[in-house]
């Protein structure tokens, strides 16, 4: 027999019940929004994407104390490249997490129809992806 919280993570995915924590690195934090915005694009329970977006604001909160810390060594290094590589980084950060955390407010809020909710959901999940995509794209040349 199934218990509740198993069932429960067995229709929504493990995401929702992970641990999110100011002691994560920025890489942790960005695979656990991802993680919970294909979540939550999948989920078709209210309750269940309540949860989501809840803990994907959450998240987002404590990426934001990530952006004002210096990036420690190991992730510097994931993010240099040679010499001939092109690099690129495309948005400003900080201004997409605050879209970002407002798409969740908004779904929070319960304001909308199911097609708007959709919509938002949809725009939600891009603008993670994109953000996940540009922070984790090299962008330091190696000597």
């Amino acid at each position: 027999m199934m218990s509740a919280q198993t069932f429960s993570e067995a229709q929504c995915g493990g995401a929702l019940y992970s641990q999110i924590s100011a002691s994560m690195d920025l890489f942790q934090l960005l695979d656990t929004c991802e993680s919970l915005a294909d979540e939550l694009i999948e989920c078709h329970s209210e309750t269940e994407q309540q949860a989501l977006c809840g803990r994907i604001a959450h998240c987002l909160e404590v990426l934001k104390t990530t952006f004002v810390q210096p990036l420690p060594g190991y992730l510097v290094e994931c993010l240099t490249v040679g010499k001939e590589a092109k690099i690129q980084v495309n948005n400003d950060s900080e201004i997409q997490r605050q879209y970002c955390h407002a798409l969740t407010q908004t779904l929070l809020s319960r304001a909308h129809t199911p097609e708007v909710n959709r919509a938002l959901t949809g725009m939600l999940f891009d603008l993670i992806n994109d953000l996940v995509e540009d922070l984790q794209a090299p962008r330091f040349l190696r000597d």
